[in-house]
């Protein structure tokens, strides 16, 4: 019998008004901010960067990122973690012309966040929330620890600058995880 993923979307309002939700991951879900220091507050912990992969995709068409099939995207695939387990994993897609020559060598080199590379660049950035989501993860559930049908909680982000979109993230964890 074939496994079927359920997906649940909902907003903004729903994060915060779902009890069964803790205050902290309500904040994951809705901040516009970096998620990086919030974990580390969260954990007392350092975290690092741990690049799963990172590849330059061409000839795909985005709409959200507006972009045309011409256009070369940076896709890349972490997990933030501190020394004692994984703690979000994210997947971004960047419009490589639309950044700074030292934010692309940045996100190609180095295993820096990315909210905290925006911070070191001192770019002027804005953040929209796109989506939200609860479905489980088969594919990510081994690097947290989890039942492959536990459900993770996503958000999907825009990121813009002088009202053009530079980058989309999705950021993921299980929904077991931040509930004190």
């Amino acid at each position: 019998m074939a496994n079927t993923v359920s997906t649940r979307t909902f907003d903004f309002n729903t994060v915060i008004q779902d009890p069964s939700l803790s205050l902290f991951q309500k904040v994951l879900l809705a901040t516009d901010g970096t998620v990086t220091q919030l974990l580390e507050i969260y954990t007392g912990q350092s975290v690092k960067v741990e690049k799963l992969a990172q590849i330059i995709v061409h000839n795909e068409a985005c709409d959200r990122l507006q972009t045309q099939a011409s256009h070369a995207l940076l896709k890349r695939s972490i997990l933030l973690c501190n020394h004692q387990q994984t703690l979000l994993y994210a997947q971004s897609y960047f419009v490589i012309d639309r950044l700074p020559d030292s934010m692309n060598q940045a996100l190609l080199n180095s295993d820096q966040p990315i909210g905290l590379l925006w911070r070191a660049e001192r770019m002027e950035t804005y953040r929209e929330i796109a989506h939200f989501s609860r479905q489980a993860d088969p594919a990510l559930a081994h690097y947290f620890n989890v039942a492959d049908d536990e459900p993770f909680l996503a958000r999907t982000y825009l990121i813009f600058r002088q009202h053009q979109p530079l980058g989309m993230i999705t950021e993921k964890f299980p929904v077991s995880y931040f509930r004190s």
